[in-house]
């Protein structure tokens, strides 16, 4: 490595080593001013001599963890959520067609009767949003 202390840095060699400072202050190694003075040496840095005396003090690192396509889990809405709502959607929709054209045709004013619907969309969406913040908490949890 030494042949290349002199070698000019690019983005991703500075890149780099502020992952591994990023690393190192999560690991405990830096406390933050350090972290933050060593940050900005690196970004500033011109060599690859440079941002290797940044380092040189720090433990070796841990792997990276690798990200593939194939461990990534889409967070999408259940099939039986994406159904419900749109009956739900279909039918509330419809509801609120019908009361515009009565209303439209009665010369006194027509009670909004769809807002019956309401408390039943209100119970879907609580189930949704726990169904989602779940398989959140699952995915992240195996990662």
């Amino acid at each position: 490595m030494d042949q290349y202390r002199d070698v000019r840095a690019s983005d991703a060699d500075r890149e780099a080593a502020a992952e591994r400072l990023r690393v190192a202050v999560e690991e405990g190694c830096l406390d933050f001013g350090e972290f933050n003075d060593r940050m900005g040496r690196a970004y500033q840095s011109v060599t690859r001599g440079e941002l290797a005396t940044l380092v040189a003090d720090l433990p070796a690192g841990r792997p990276a963890a690798t990200v593939t396509a194939s461990s990534v889990r889409p967070r999408r809405l259940p099939r039986w959520a994406k159904v419900l709502w749109a009956g739900w959607g279909t039918l509330f929709a419809g509801n609120v067609a019908v009361w515009a054209v009565v209303s439209a045709s009665d010369p006194c004013p027509v009670d909004f009767w769809p807002t019956g619907l309401l408390p039943p969309g209100f119970v879907l969406a609580m189930v949704t949003v726990g169904t989602v913040l779940r398989n959140r908490d699952a995915t992240a949890g195996d990662s």
